[in-house]
């Protein structure tokens, strides 16, 4: 049987449950302790599981016992609660986190929560001095000590109660201040941490930016672009003009039109001064507008750096790389390998290294990008080996490119640009517009609005506009397609605002010496082009060079009708082989298709006969055309020619049978009187009173004068009538009478050709007195002794043999206009 002692042990089972219930939450907890990093946790836990011990060990008072075990239960709930505040903000931070480390440190360094941990920690191991006085021994005399422990027990509880307060009111809000404070530190911390990121990320791009930067101005390049100051006198175009040309191009953009479509290249040509470097620019000028525009690159002549190839490619990959962001990565990281071999390579390396290998990379779906290309002809570092070198390697972008690349060039009409883009695996990729293919009634309009906007700058402008509409259109109708000759007039009237009309009545005057010395900028234009075809040293040494050039600029400057190199080579006996390798080399200022040799040449405009016949102007001799000789050169081929006619020229069945009667007279003509002959028959008496004088001293190169003299003297004693006759057949009897006087005067007062004379004046009487019967019937001619009142040139009739007087020559049949 148990004693009433072992039943209440028994009894108290409830209480000893709560002791177990709360020493196993402390056990737990110490296993967790070095994570909760409140300052004497680990002691306060070691000290209750040591006082539940005890507790456990006696039970001699089973109420106190119970009343204990309910406070020492909450006690632990307590600070067990205080544990999960505090390890429910170490959730998902590692270990190394700077929010745990700052946590445990604000919590450990908490000194007024140490305190207070501390003061509890007296308190609990107070309490275990008491439960140590319990009593523990056999169950038997419990009873003996049960008023004793009944005492301690109520102690204790009274202990561990002020304890809880205590942890609840001091330590339990210590540790939640702490906390706070430590949240919040770290809340502004974390804002200075995330604003720091913020500034680094920026600091680092801002540094990744400058590195790139950096490699990027590595590069060797020039200041090429639409944009650079050298070429602001390009960007002078008028809005409103060159409508024609861009809706041309625009087609070539879009792809619109059969000719263009799918050609990634377009070439746009024209001669010098007509505005091609003011179109280019334009147009980068509108694809920079427009988003697609890559990088330009703009040669001049006589500029360093951008005359010559050296610099093309890493300045192009330069601008590529400013331009266009998607491409700028890719031209980065190729400039950094490509610098570790040097800074100045071989076009070979740098075209793939710096071009074909980014625009490669860039993503296909990137949209299309232009690269623009001015004045390719005015290269002139080793032209003949570099340009077709560039082009090829400027081209093969276009293959490398997985998105759509387009290149538009600009360039003179130059054999080696046109070779290379013609007869080149890049003939189907390249779409081919010519200036000089643009109406001309577009271009006259074009330059109209160029000197309307420039007239109404002036002072006077906009009254001189309205009281003289038609100016802009006649200076226009002048400058003959050339921008250049346009600029410079303007130019001309701008220096001298005051005296505008003045200026104007020079403009619009035939040779007006003021404006010709005004023509700088054009004739630096012409010498320019000369010299690069032609350089003078080239043309001092080689002969077989310098004939040619001189025969065909000579021609050039004299000539009064088109002609073409065929009939050239008739009239001056220079090889047509040769005269069209001279024409190609000038197609900057002279309109000739090489395409089609046979066909006509003319000078582009005026200005470039003028240029070369004015030593105020063409101040180079290795250029300046010796016009008497030229025309002395000339009237000695036109009597050579003159000498092959014959009777009957047009072969007619019945040369008596009037002109009116034969239906094919023209194609006769154009059958029996080849081109070069009909050219002597109309003009060999302008060129004979251009050339010099007879008896004229010459200095330096040899002239034509005596030969041509030869060969006058021959025609005119046997082949006149027959020229009389070709004249009528050709209508242009008109122009006999005069021709002969002009032959007249050149041999006057010379008595060795006194025969000459003779018969040029029988012939000047016997067209005058039988002009329409002549002109009826050019084979009359022949017959002129059979005409009333005819007779044979060879005699001598006194009047007929005597020199006119100039009233005499006004009178006779107003012929001599």
């Amino acid at each position: 049987m148990n004693c009433c002692f072992c039943s209440s042990g028994q009894a108290n089972a409830k209480a000893d449950a709560v002791l177990k219930g709360a020493r196993l939450i402390l056990t737990t907890s110490q296993n967790v302790t070095s994570m909760v990093p409140i300052p004497g946790i680990g002691p306060i836990t070691t000290i209750l599981i040591a006082l539940i011990d005890k507790l456990t060990e006696m039970r001699s008072n089973q109420q106190g016992f119970e009343a204990v075990s309910r406070e020492i239960s909450q006690l632990v709930n307590t600070v067990d609660r205080a544990g999960e505040r505090v390890m429910s903000e170490f959730t998902g931070m590692p270990t190394s986190d700077p929010r745990r480390l700052a946590l445990v440190d604000g919590l450990q360094g908490s000194s007024k929560l140490q305190d207070r941990v501390n003061r509890l920690y007296t308190t609990l191991a107070e309490q275990k001095t008491r439960a140590d006085k319990l009593y523990q021994g056999t169950c038997w005399l419990r009873w003996f000590y049960s008023t004793r422990d009944a005492a301690i027990l109520t102690e204790i509880r009274q202990g561990i109660a002020n304890a809880r307060e205590y942890f609840k009111l001091e330590c339990q809000v210590a540790i939640e201040a702490s906390i706070e404070d430590v949240l919040e530190t770290l809340g502004r911390i974390e804002v200075t941490v995330n604003a720091i990121k913020v500034d680094v990320t920026k600091e680092n791009a801002i540094n990744a930016v400058d590195r790139d930067e950096r490699i990027l101005e590595a590069l060797p390049h020039a200041d090429a672009s639409y944009r650079a100051a050298v070429n602001a006198m390009k960007n002078s175009f008028i809005q409103g003009t060159r409508a024609e040309l861009f809706d041309a191009m625009d087609e070539w953009i879009e792809g619109r039109n059969r000719a263009s479509a799918g050609k990634a290249i377009c070439i746009l040509t024209g001669g010098a001064g007509t505005g091609k470097s003011t179109i280019a620019s334009e147009f980068a000028r509108r694809r920079d507008d427009a988003g697609d525009y890559g990088a330009s690159f703009f040669f001049v002549r006589g500029v360093a750096d951008l005359d010559s190839t050296r610099l093309v490619f890493p300045t192009i990959a330069y601008q590529l790389a400013h331009s266009q962001a998607a491409v700028r990565p890719h031209i980065v990281t190729a400039a950094r390998e490509h610098l570790k071999r040097g800074k100045n390579q071989q076009m070979k390396y740098e075209a793939p290294n710096l071009l074909h290998r980014p625009v490669h990379d860039l993503d296909p779906r990137h949209p299309r990008m232009f690269l623009v290309v001015d004045a390719v002809d005015e290269c002139s570092e080793e032209a003949r080996t570099l340009v077709p070198e560039m082009l090829d390697l400027l081209l093969a972008s276009v293959r490398e490119a997985r998105f759509p690349l387009r290149i538009f060039l600009t360039t003179r009409p130059n054999s080696l640009v046109e070779d290379k883009l013609r007869n080149s695996q890049w003939s189907q990729l390249v779409h081919k517009i010519s200036l000089h293919d643009l109406s001309p009634e577009s271009v006259e309009r074009d330059i109209a609005i160029f000197v309307r906007d420039k007239i109404s700058k002036l002072p006077a402008g906009e009254a001189l506009l309205r009281d003289q509409p038609e100016v802009a259109h006649r200076l226009a109708h002048r400058a003959g397609g050339l921008f250049i000759y346009a600029k410079t007039a303007m130019d001309f009237l701008h220096d001298y605002p005051d005296f505008v009309e003045d200026r104007l009545d020079d403009l619009l005057s035939d040779g007006s010496s003021q404006f010709s010395a005004a023509l700088q900028p054009l004739d630096d234009l012409y010498l320019t082009v000369l010299e690069i075809a032609f350089p003078s040293k080239d043309l001092s040494q080689s002969p077989r060079l310098r004939r040619p050039v001189e025969a065909t600029l000579g021609s050039l400057a004299v000539l009064r009708n088109p002609l073409s190199p065929r009939v050239l080579e008739s009239l001056i006996g220079v090889a047509r082989k040769d005269i069209c390798s001279v024409l190609n080399r000038l197609r900057s200022v002279v309109l000739y298709d090489n395409e089609k040799p046979d066909e006509q040449f003319r000078p582009m405009h005026a200005t470039f006969p003028q240029f070369l016949v004015d030593p105020n102007r063409c101040m180079s001799p290795s250029y300046r055309v010796d016009t008497k000789r030229q025309h002395a050169r000339l009237a000695k081929g036109c009597f050579q020619a003159l000498l092959t006619l014959e009777q009957n020229v047009c072969q007619l069945p019945d040369p008596a049978v009037n002109k009116a009667a034969i239906p094919d007279l023209t194609r006769r003509l154009e059958r029996h009187v080849p081109e070069h002959v009909r050219y002597a028959c109309v003009h060999w008496t302008m060129h004979l009173g251009e050339a010099c004088e007879l008896a004229t001293r010459h200095v330096g190169n040899e002239c034509y004068c005596k030969d041509m003299l030869e060969a006058l003297t021959l025609f005119v004693r046997t082949k006149l009538r027959n020229w009389i006759e070709t004249m009528g057949y050709m209508g242009r009897l008109d122009m006999v009478v005069k021709g002969l006087d002009i032959a007249r005067d050149y041999l006057t007062f010379s008595p060795q050709f006194e025969d000459l004379d003779t018969l040029l004046a029988d012939s000047r009487q016997l067209v005058a007195d039988h002009y329409w019967e002549i002109e009826e019937c050019p084979h009359e001619v022949h017959q002129a002794s059979s005409m009333p009142g005819g007779f044979l040139p060879t005699l001598n009739l006194g009047r007929s043999s005597r020199r006119l007087t100039k009233n005499e020559k006004r009178i006779e049949l107003k012929l001599d206009y």
